[in-house]
């Protein structure tokens, strides 16, 4: 197969913005070439994710573990390409829309195969669609939410897909270059629930393919030989250079940089700060991806408790986190403060850092004008009622409970009590559901835009929508590129941010991964390996 030189590779949300790394001095950055000589072919190369996952089906890949796998096993209609600043053709040659976003046209690129064999052609892109569209009920599949407006799919001619929507939705395009729209055979769509979640009957025309499995311990990945249809821009434009890749799973934090520096891994995602250093002092690396193609980590707020419900309180404890402090103690110089919603990357992005500065004594008159008096005990109290509060989050990030440790101790000193549940897995299920927890630590994809996450009325991450914000979330949709989609999408990030602050923003989205010094390797803005142009210096 033709190859070209590896370069950078990735896929932005909303527009166009090339993906920049940030590391720390002793790091090396997240889509770096190495510089050592070309790609070596051959070799296994060893990935190691933080848990295991039992299931796989592809509209529910919207968390790390599973998009990270599945983004070398699906293909999508579309990539973005940073160089080019636009999105461009993959499995689609050629994709228009119509003026106001309510039709797309795609032309489906010839000779490509799923790996059970069946063509990708037009006929399997419009199942496809209509399932991502529309849900498969009988499979207990629901709409891909960031497919907004979606009506129905047709083929046209030989090679072209018509989609049709029953409202403007200009994030359309950019939706279907997202793993939770990657492609599956037809006889994968025609599976039940069992089947489409279990990985060895996931038939997708990626460049690997599944070859085996322990459950929760490893899956293993085989390259496809005939792999020809990369997108247009990549680096690599045949196989892989990777035989295979074998995803193992380490949920024990402080063993993932020792596992790189004693060699056992190859790759590993979820470093904590603190080994860092020591893992690039010792020769290997670290590698900050950047998370663009999501919203930054946040502290999402939910009204249901009454204790949020007024617009200053919710201001107040937004002032009220001294992030930079939060920075030097907890974070390092992977990550970089959220300064909105966005990540400073995206397309769109305001600065609204000077709205975030640590504002202790406006955030005690915020909250001495909705009524909240300090107590006896230094908690304030309204008609009989502890202003205490409730944040719950996965474990999953490796920062994210000594972060709210620190938060903790700053609301204190305003006068507001937080019972801090981060990272208590077991809380969070029963959490997750209750509009009454006031916080939910999160980050979430914003492949649709902004609004698929907080407009539903079912959202369970504010359990809150809101007309205002709604009705801006609208009016984005139906513009396309230009200066009035700007200002739409500065409008969501002031209300999200400022006004409304159903959104208490702490750091930009970055997943730190450590890598042995052998490994060469880059990633999507949505912080996944490109396994199809990874290389081992070693084999």
């Amino acid at each position: 197969m033709a190859r070209r030189p590896v370069r950078v590779t990735a896929m932005l949300s909303l527009a166009a913005l090339a993906l920049t790394a940030c590391s720390s001095a002793s790091s090396t950055p997240a889509a770096q070439d190495a510089g050592t000589g070309g790609p070596v072919e051959g070799g296994t190369l060893v990935y190691a994710e933080v848990t295991p996952i039992n299931n796989w089906q592809t509209q529910a890949a919207r968390f790390y573990e599973k998009s990270n796998v599945l983004n070398s096993v699906l293909d999508r209609l579309t990539y973005f390409d940073p160089e080019q600043g636009e999105l461009v053709p993959w499995i689609a040659s050629d994709f228009s829309s119509n003026a106001d976003a309510t039709e797309f046209t795609f032309t489906i690129r010839s000779g490509v195969t799923f790996s059970d064999g069946s063509p990708l052609n037009a006929e399997a892109v419009k199942l496809n669609l209509d399932a991502l569209g529309l849900g498969i009920e009988a499979a207990q599949v629901q709409p891909n939410v960031d497919f907004a407006g979606y009506s129905s799919a047709e083929v046209i001619g030989e090679d072209q897909v018509k989609v049709t929507l029953s409202s403007p939705n200009a994030n359309f395009l950019r939706a279907t270059s997202s793993v939770t729209a990657g492609l599956v055979s037809p006889a994968t769509l025609k599976l039940d629930a069992a089947g489409q979640s279990a990985i060895s009957r996931i038939s997708g025309s990626g460049p690997f393919t599944f070859e085996s499995e322990k459950p929760d311990e490893e899956v293993v990945l085989a390259k496809r030989t005939d792999y020809a249809w990369a997108p247009e821009t990549a680096g690599n434009q045949g196989d892989a250079y990777l035989d295979k890749v074998v995803v193992k799973y380490l949920p024990e934090v402080a063993h993932r940089a020792g596992a790189v520096q004693s060699g056992q891994v190859d790759l590993v995602r979820g470093l904590q700060p603190l080994d860092e250093d020591a893992l690039a002092a010792s020769g290997n690396q670290v590698l900050p991806a950047k998370g663009i193609d999501l919203t930054v980590n946040m502290a999402a707020v939910r009204i249901g408790s009454g204790k949020l419900a007024d617009e200053n309180v919710r201001q107040a404890l937004q002032i009220g986190i001294d992030r930079q402090s939060i920075k030097d103690t907890v974070l390092s110089d992977s990550y970089e403060l959220a300064a909105s919603v966005l990540n400073h990357q995206a397309p769109g992005f305001v600065d609204l850092s000077e709205e975030l500065e640590y504002q202790p004594d406006e955030a005690r008159a915020l909250l001495d004008e909705a009524g909240w008096d300090v107590g006896a005990d230094g908690i304030r109290e309204k008609d009989g009622v502890k202003l205490e509060v409730t944040v719950t989050s996965s474990n999953n990030s490796v920062v994210i409970k000594p972060a709210f440790e620190l938060i903790e101790q700053q609301w204190r000193e305003i006068g507001v009590k937080l019972d801090n549940r981060a990272g208590d897995n077991t809380f969070l299920a029963t959490a997750m559901p209750d509009p009454n927890v006031e916080f939910f630590g999160t980050r979430q994809f914003i492949y649709g835009g902004l609004g698929p996450i907080f407009e539903p009325a079912n959202n369970t991450m504010t359990h809150t929508s809101d007309a205002d914000l709604n009705a801006i979330f609208a009016a984005e949709r139906a513009v396309t590129q230009g200066p009035e989609r700007d200002e739409l999408l500065a409008r969501e990030q002031q209300a999200l941010v400022v006004d409304k602050a159903y959104s208490l923003v702490l750091w930009d989205e970055v997943q730190v991964y450590g890598a042995h010094s052998d490994t060469h390797v880059e990633f999507t803005s949505g912080t996944a390996p490109v396994f199809q142009g990874a290389w081992k210096t070693g084999g």
